[in-house]
C-alpha cells in the first residue's frame, strides 16, 4: 500500500470517529426536545454495541468471501486475454479525467444496483437492515455496519473494473493502476456515505451547499431516501443519476416534518437477519428500549 493510500485510510478512520462522536452529541442534544424520548439506559446502549459487533462480523465475513479488487482485475484480464502490445501511458490530465469518469460511472452502477436490486422484492432482505433505524445517525446498526452490503457493492466493483479494462485497452492506454484507483474510490465512497448519514452534518446546510454543485450526495438529500413512502435519491454518493433518471428530490423544496424515516412495518434487528422469521420478544424490546431505534407494530399502525 502506498503512502498516499495509508494517509487516506488514517484520515478516513479519524474522520469517521469524529462524526461518530458528533452524532452522539447531536442525539443527546436534540432528541429529547424533538420526540420526547426517554433517556437511554446503559443496557440499551450496550445492546446497540452488541448488534454493531454482530452486524460488523457478518459484513466482514461477506467481504472475505468475495475476490479482492486485484483478483477481480486479474480475472477480467485472463478472460479477455493480454492487452495488445504498444500503446501510451496516461499523462496527469488523462489520469485525472479517468479518475473523475470512473467516480461518476461507479455512481451509475451503484444507482442501478441500489434502485433495481437492493430495493427489489427479491433482494430487499439484504438492504432492509439499512432502512430499519427510525433516526439516521452514523453509529446506528445498519448504517455504521451493513451485514449484506457486499451483495450490492461487489457487482458494482466488477462492472467498473471490467469497463475500465475494456475502455483503456480499446484506446491503447496502458500502465494505468486500476487497483489503486478502486481503493481510492472505495475510500471516497466511505467519506461521502458517512457524511450523508450524519445527523450533525444534516443540521448544517452549508454542507449541502458545498457538496451539491459537484453532484455529491448530501446529508439533507439522502435523508429523504430513508423515508419509506418516497422512492427518491437512490445515489449513495452522487445524485447525478437521480437527476438523469427523474428520481431526484430537492430537500430545499420539501417539508421534512411531513415525513419520518424508518420502516413502516414491524421489524427489529434480529428480524432483518432472519427474513422476519425470528424477531425479538416484547419483553426484550421493552427492556432494551428498542422502540427508540425501530418502529414496531403499534407505532407503525398509527
Amino acid at each position: 500500500m502506498t503512502s498516499a493510500l495509508t494517509t487516506g485510510l488514517v484520515v478516513l478512520v479519524v474522520y469517521s470517529l469524529v462524526l461518530f462522536v458528533l452524532d452522539l452529541r447531536e442525539r443527546t442534544r436534540t432528541r429529547p426536545e424533538e420526540v420526547g424520548a426517554a433517556t437511554l439506559s446503559w443496557h440499551s446502549a450496550l445492546f446497540v454495541v452488541v448488534v454493531l459487533i454482530v452486524y460488523s462480523a457478518i459484513q466482514f465475513a461477506g467481504v472475505a468471501l468475495v475476490p479482492s479488487v486485484a483478483q477481480v482485475f486479474e480475472g477480467v484480464r485472463s478472460l479477455t486475454g493480454s492487452p495488445p502490445a504498444g500503446g501510451n501511458a496516461p499523462g496527469p490530465w488523462l489520469t485525472m479525467l479517468i479518475w473523475v469518469a470512473a467516480f461518476y460511472f461507479l455512481g451509475l452502477l451503484d444507482y442501478l444496483v441500489h434502485r433495481f436490486a437492493s430495493h427489489s422484492r427479491l433482494l430487499w432482505f439484504t438492504h432492509e437492515n439499512h432502512h430499519l433505524p427510525k433516526e439516521l445517525y452514523v453509529y446506528m446498526p445498519g448504517i455504521a455496519a451493513r451485514p449484506f452490503v457486499v451483495v450490492a457493492a461487489f457487482p458494482a466493483v466488477v462492472g467498473l473494473v471490467a469497463t475500465l479494462h475494456f475502455v483503456l485497452t480499446a484506446f491503447r492506454v496502458h500502465g494505468f493502476d486500476i487497483v489503486t484507483l478502486m481503493l481510492f474510490l472505495a475510500m471516497a465512497q466511505l467519506f461521502i456515505a458517512s457524511a450523508s448519514h450524519s445527523a450533525f452534518l444534516r443540521r448544517h446546510w452549508v454542507v449541502h451547499r458545498i457538496m451539491k454543485p459537484f453532484g455529491l450526495t448530501t446529508p439533507q438529500e439522502h435523508w429523504y431516501h430513508h423515508v419509506q413512502e418516497l422512492k427518491v435519491n437512490y445515489g449513495n454518493f452522487t445524485t447525478l443519476w437521480d437527476r438523469v433518471f427523474g428520481t431526484y428530490l430537492d430537500p430545499a423544496k420539501v417539508d421534512a416534518s411531513r415525513y419520518r424515516t424508518g420502516l413502516d412495518y414491524d421489524q427489529d434487528f434480529l428480524g432483518t437477519l432472519t427474513l422476519g422469521k425470528l424477531k425479538l420478544g416484547r419483553r426484550i424490546r421493552e427492556r432494551f428500549q428498542l422502540d427508540q431505534y425501530c418502529y414496531f407494530e403499534a407505532e407503525a399502525a398509527d
